[in-house]
């Protein structure tokens, strides 16, 4: 199995909505309703003009198979449906860690929600610590996270 990361275009956002609107990707995220394609475009947009995010597409023996992304050392990355439980994303983070530290990120971030038990495992075995509670209107609802590069 090849993995490759090549940086996003404009030509992949509707593949990026795609994957978005899984249901199982839907589920791991805070908000979990269906996002319209309007909504999405504007959140591009503005990824993209922000100058400490960066977004690839994860490619898989030259299949797209999914999206890493690192907003202000917060990382995120989300894998079609057909290209879970394959190993892919434990190939993929390497090659994100090695951009990571190209933008010279000395930390990492990121958010699991608490029933994404798989998802949470993932993050410690790729280094992630616990350093607290991430709260949705005064409700414990997942565990904040960090990586030190």
């Amino acid at each position: 199995m090849e993995i490759k990361l090549r940086p996003v275009n404009q030509k992949d956002w509707n593949f990026i909505l795609d994957i978005r609107n899984q249901e199982d990707v839907r589920m791991a995220c805070y908000d979990t309703s269906i996002i319209d394609f309007t909504t999405h475009q504007k959140y591009m947009q503005k990824l993209n003009n922000a100058p400490n995010c960066h977004q690839w597409i994860i490619v898989c023996d030259g299949k797209d198979a999914g999206q890493a992304k690192i907003d202000d050392s917060v990382l995120g990355y989300m894998l079609k449906d057909d290209f879970r439980g394959k190993g892919i994303w434990s190939k993929a983070y390497p090659l994100v860690l090695d951009e990571a530290k190209k933008f010279n990120f000395k930390k990492l971030k990121g958010t699991v929600k608490f029933n994404q038990e798989k998802q949470l495992d993932i993050a410690k075995k790729l280094g992630f610590e616990i350093i607290g509670k991430v709260f949705r209107n005064n409700k414990e609802v997942g565990y904040d996270m960090e990586k030190k590069l």
